[in-house]
C-alpha cells in the first residue's frame, strides 16, 4: 500500500497541474507494474517446476521467512499512514494523520495541497486491476510449461528480443568502450609504450652501464693492475740479477774496487789523448 499510495499522490500531482502526457506515461508504467507483478506471482508459484532446481526447491529456513514477513506485513499497512481525511472510511479512521503532522512540523517550508479528487483513486485502481488481470490471463490461466515460448515474446516479437537485450546496450557500451580500451591496453600501452619506450630507454642504459663497467673492468686490469705489477716484478729482477754481488767476502770487494780503478784510469787515459 505505500508504494500504491505513493504512486497514487504522484498521479494526482500530475493531474492537478494538468500534465496530460506525465499521467499516460505514469498510467503505463503502473499498469506494466502490475502485469509484471502477476506475471512473477504466476511463473513462481504457478503450474508445474520448469526447471530441476525449481522441482527440489524447499522452503526457506525462519531467519529467512521472519524478515519476509515483517516486511510483508508494512507492505500492507505503512501505506495508510498517509491517507487523505476526505477519503472515504479510511479517511474518517486514519485522517487525522499524527505521522504526517510531526513531519511537516518540522519542515521549513510549506506544503503545496490540493482538493481531493476521486480521478486518480479512480484511474490508479482501474489501471493497477486491469495489469493484473492481463498478467493473470496470458500467465495465471495457463500456467507456462517447461521449454514453451513466452506469450509476450510471441505477440511482441522483435520489441521483445530489443528488450530483452537491453536495448543493446552492453553490446553498444562493449564495441564503444571495452574494445578501444582494450586495444590501447594493448597496442599502444603494451607494445608502444612499455616494450617500445620504457623498454628501449631500460635497455639502452643496461647497455651503457655495461659498457661503462667493461671499460673499468680494462682500466682495472692493464691500468691498476698490471703496471704497477710490471715494475714490482722489474725491481724483483733487477735484485734476483745483483745478488750476486752481495757475497760477504772482503776479496771480491777489493776486486771490485780495482776493477772499477782500472776501468776508470782507462776511461780517464782515453778521454786525456
Amino acid at each position: 500500500t505505500a508504494g500504491f499510495w505513493s504512486k497514487d499522490e504522484i498521479l494526482a500531482d500530475a493531474l492537478a497541474h494538468g500534465h496530460t502526457a506525465v499521467l499516460v506515461v505514469l498510467l503505463l508504467a503502473a499498469f506494466l507494474t502490475a502485469f509484471y507483478t502477476m506475471r512473477q506471482i504466476a511463473l513462481t508459484f504457478w503450474g508445474a517446476p520448469r526447471t530441476e532446481s525449481a522441482a527440489h526447491a524447499h522452503e526457506s529456513a525462519w531467519t529467512m521467512t521472519l524478515p519476509l514477513v515483517i516486511l510483508a506485513f508494512f507492505a500492507i499497512t505503512a501505506g495508510y499512514v498517509g491517507v487523505h481525511h476526505e477519503f472515504p472510511v479510511l479517511g474518517h479512521l486514519l485522517g487525522s494523520n499524527p505521522f504526517e503532522h510531526f513531519v511537516m512540523g518540522a519542515l521549513p517550508v510549506e506544503r503545496e495541497g490540493f482538493a481531493f479528487s476521486w480521478t486518480p483513486v479512480v484511474l490508479s485502481v482501474v489501471v493497477g486491476l486491469g495489469g493484473l488481470l492481463a498478467g493473470w490471463l496470458v500467465y495465471g490461466r495457463r500456467p507456462l510449461a517447461a521449454g514453451a515460448a513466452d506469450p509476450v515474446q510471441v505477440v511482441l516479437g522483435p520489441v521483445h528480443t530489443l528488450l530483452g537485450n537491453k536495448y543493446y546496450l552492453d553490446e553498444f557500451y562493449q564495441a564503444a568502450f571495452v574494445v578501444p580500451a582494450k586495444w590501447v591496453s594493448a597496442v599502444f600501452v603494451s607494445r608502444i609504450v612499455d616494450r617500445g619506450i620504457i623498454d628501449g630507454a631500460l635497455h639502452a642504459l643496461a647497455r651503457l652501464t655495461m659498457g661503462i663497467g667493461g671499460g673499468a673492468v680494462l682500466f682495472e686490469k692493464w691500468g691498476v693492475n698490471y703496471v704497477p705489477d710490471q715494475l714490482a716484478d722489474g725491481v724483483q729482477a733487477t735484485g734476483e740479477r745483483s745478488r750476486f754481488v752481495q757475497t760477504g767476502q772482503v776479496q771480491t770487494y777489493l776486486l771490485g774496487v780495482v776493477v772499477a780503478v782500472l776501468a776508470m784510469t782507462a776511461a780517464l787515459l782515453i778521454a786525456a789523448r
